[in-house]
């Protein structure tokens, strides 16, 4: 299993082998220690993560156009010696062109270069920390954002998964949304910067009906990049739903995010490199930022567990599979 680590923990592997992963990670507390030691190491390589907002302007023209020019403009022919030289075989067959050997080699491996460069800068323009994908990562959290107010205007509530026990996982939010009609189909539960659309394909109702064995397999994909609050244990021990309280505090209210890495790595999320991870907030703004708010950290409580927080002030956004109780 320790093979696919580095798989892991580059978003390489398919979705079969990261719920194998997890799961052997869930079981292995020694792995979890292996994996953040290998993340840890993979950490120089950051250093290669350089944004690239735009490539200069009119790259590829420019660069054709020297290309061309070096081409056409002919190589200045020093005076003729006083004697004739003798004639080639080239002379011989008929009137010499202007595009030596040299020249086509040349321009070649000009214009190889120039393709080389603008694939690698559309490749980083594309990429998972590029300004594009945080952009597009942003308005799919909108989205949910839009299907997460229109089901609290209904039930007068934001989802509480705790409220789906035994299967009161992170990820039970979107077969939620889905239920009740109110999450657009464009709406993906993999961040675009991890590759393309997925829906989740599984209903609520079919979920309530898994066995624990086939829901303990589907958990990790039902939010697959994304993480959803956990709510909060009031002063009674019971435990609320996320956005259970004044109003006035939503806008310090984390209630959905990129999926954190795994339980014991407190590292950012890999959606967008290591770097960061956007954040929706109760009222509806994305922030990308760090997985600390103020001296919370928004991922495990202050018992330092991936579990519903302690009080009201104790966000805990899980991944898909974690539960609301330990």
């Amino acid at each position: 299993m320790e093979e696919l680590f580095v798989g892991y923990l580059l978003n390489a592997l398919d979705e079969r082998e990261t719920r194998q992963v997890e799961a052997y990670l869930a079981t292995h507390p020694e792995a979890r220690d292996q994996l953040a030691q290998m993340e840890q190491s993979l950490t120089p390589l950051a250093v290669d993560r350089d944004v690239i907002e735009s490539p200069p302007p009119r790259l590829a023209e420019r660069t054709l156009a020297l290309v061309a020019e070096h081409i056409c403009t002919p190589e200045r022919v020093p005076d003729p010696l006083p004697i004739a030289p003798p004639i080639s075989r080239q002379a011989l067959s008929g009137p010499s062109s202007w595009w030596r050997r040299a020249d086509v080699m040349v321009a070649a491996s000009l214009l190889i270069t120039a393709v080389g460069l603008a694939l690698v800068v559309l490749g980083r323009l594309r990429g998972p920390t590029s300004a594009a994908m945080m952009l597009e990562c942003k308005n799919n959290l909108r989205q949910y954002f839009v299907a997460l107010q229109e089901y609290r205007d209904v039930h007068g509530r934001f989802p509480d998964v705790a409220k789906e026990s035994p299967r009161d996982v992170a990820g039970m939010v979107v077969p939620i949304l889905n239920d009740a009609g109110v999450l657009p189909d464009s709406t993906s539960i993999r961040c675009p910067g991890m590759g393309d659309a997925v829906s989740c394909p599984f209903s609520l109702d079919g979920l309530r009906k898994m066995s624990d064995e086939d829901f303990a397999m589907h958990a990790t994909s039902l939010s697959m990049c994304y993480a959803y609050s956990l709510g909060h244990r009031d002063s009674g021990g019971m435990i609320r739903g996320p956005g259970d309280g004044v109003q006035a505090t939503f806008s310090q209210t984390p209630i959905m995010a990129d999926r954190p890495p795994a339980e014991g790595v407190k590292l950012n999320s890999i959606n967008h490199g290591g770097n960061g991870q956007n954040v929706l907030f109760a009222d509806g703004h994305v922030q990308f930022m760090g997985r600390t708010l103020g001296t919370d950290d928004i991922f495990v409580n202050r018992a330092s567990l991936v579990a519903a927080g302690l009080d009201a002030a104790d966000v805990v956004l899980g991944y898909s599979s974690a539960r609301t109780q330990p």
